[in-house]
Formats: C-alpha cells, structure tokens, sequence
C-alpha cells in the first residue's frame, strides 16, 4: 500500500493516463500539486498567454477541488517562465484574482524552455488539506 494518494481530477486524466503522472499528490495532510500548465483537457496548449496562463490557474484549481482543498489552503508555489520579466505583471494579476491574502510563499525562476512549445509558464505548488491528519 502506497503512503499517499494520487489526485486525478477527471479533466486531467490523461496527464495520469498518457503522461504517467499524477496531477496532484496527498500525502497526510499535504497535497503536492505537480507542474501545472495552460492546457486543455487534450493536453493542447492554449496559445494566447493570458488565455494560457488562466487555465493554468484553472487547472491548479481543479487538483486543488479534487483533493478537498480551497486557493486559501495554498501554502506555497513555483513558477517557471520562459520570459520572466514579459510575463510577470500579467500572471501576478491573474494570480491575484485566485489568491488573496495571506499569500503563500513564492518562488519564480527563468527557465530556456517548458515541456512543450508555446508554454510560457509552469506552476508546481504545496497547499495544506483541510481537516487532514498530520504526517
């Protein structure tokens, strides 16, 4: 038996199905939220970037629901841009409409590329399950 529990929400099968990975990961009371990226529930990605970048959050929302947790619940997150510094003010202001105060830590990190052409930016994340035993 596993010490923790996949978290596949039902529009990200195929990221468990074809790409062999979990969405997210329930460990105890955390919940670690893989790499999450602007695409569809095809795995397409989603070309205009604030278009790319809400359904990032939309998708990172979708692990969070699955696994019983709220934008409130997240405690820290990670970011990484192919362009930093051009897509900063555009995803902060789209962050800012999931999460609020108290803001969770952060990290943002340059990077070459992404897993596929045309990510602009991927998010990995750490929320704490509501009501969940400790580890």
């Amino acid at each position: 038996m596993s010490a923790f529990e996949s978290i596949v929400p039902a529009e990200l099968a195929l990221l468990h199905s074809q790409r062999g990975h979990s969405p997210g990961v329930r460990l105890g009371s955390l919940l670690l939220i893989s790499g999450m990226l602007g695409r569809d529930a095809n795995l397409a990605v989603v070309a205009e970037p604030e278009a790319q970048l809400t359904r990032l959050f939309e998708n990172l929302g979708l692990v969070l629901a699955e696994a019983g947790c709220g934008w409130s619940d997240v405690a820290e997150l990670t970011a990484y841009f192919t362009h930093l510094r051009r897509d900063f003010d555009l995803f902060m202001a789209l962050r800012n409409r999931y999460i609020g105060e108290p803001y969770p830590a952060m990290t943002m990190v340059g990077v070459a590329e992404l897993a596929q052409p045309g990510l602009i930016c991927e998010v990995k994340g750490l929320a704490v399950v509501p009501g969940a035993p400790r580890p």
